[in-house]
């Protein structure tokens, strides 16, 4: 099927084989398979005799102007979860429970989700092996007091060649990426906790609570209380 002009159709693969028209060939899909389908894209069209294809199929009505705001093909490795979502979004639909609106706006944002979440996936699997491992090291230990030497260990390289591949493909230092790590997890706890600035800042490896303000400001342009009123007025 050919998709109209002002609609898209999302195909989530929960069973089977089948094949889709891509840029004249025929591309195989397989469960987890996430195709997002735009005005002219055709839908997925042929199906394994043995073992056909299954999913769950969502349109979603737009401006007929709009262009492509996601990449057609992407995945979802987790299919337990995916089958999930296919089982919930038919009971949804079938008994009512909400209207139409409310269902589409929920199902859009995880499919959504999962194609950045796959994009980021994809994105760290292209950064070299030393780069990742300093990565998961940082992500695990963030709020050690980890040292550029440490790090260079982790990456079994000297701390020049490490911050050299650090600029080259994050355009970031070891330590720059380090404090962005705490960072996140300070705007987690920010939002999501009563902690005070204190126990923040001990929890996410700053020094002190001033140390974690002036990072914070540094790096959002905002102190760490204005961030949490910020988020809390929006409840």
């Amino acid at each position: 099927m050919k998709i109209a002009s002002g609609y898209e159709r999302v195909e989530l693969m929960t069973g089977g084989r089948g094949w889709i028209e891509d840029q004249g060939q025929w591309r195989e899909v397989n469960p987890g398979d996430l195709i997002w389908n735009c005005a002219g894209d055709m839908t997925i069209g042929r199906s394994d005799l043995e073992n056909p294809y299954r999913c769950l199929a969502v349109s979603f009505r737009l401006s007929p102007t709009r262009q492509r705001r996601f990449p057609r093909f992407s995945f979802w490795p987790d299919l337990e979860a995916v089958s999930k979502l296919a089982d919930e979004a038919t009971r949804l639909f079938i008994n009512g429970q909400f209207d139409r609106p409310t269902l589409l706006n929920y199902l859009h944002g995880l499919l959504v989700f999962q194609i950045r979440r796959h994009e980021h996936a994809a994105q760290t699997e292209r950064y070299p092996q030393r780069i990742r491992a300093v990565m998961d090291l940082i992500r695990s230990h963030y709020a050690s007091k980890l040292t550029l030497h440490q790090l260079a260990r982790q990456a079994a390289c000297s701390t020049a060649h490490l911050h050299d591949l650090f600029l080259q493909h994050t355009g970031t230092s070891p330590h720059q990426w380090l404090i962005q790590q705490r960072l996140k997890v300070a705007k987690e706890k920010l939002v999501g906790s009563l902690d005070s600035m204190k126990q923040i800042a001990q929890k996410c490896g700053f020094s002190d609570a001033a140390a974690f303000a002036h990072a914070f400001k540094a790096h959002t342009g905002r102190s760490p209380g204005a961030f949490r009123k910020h988020y809390f007025n929006l409840v």
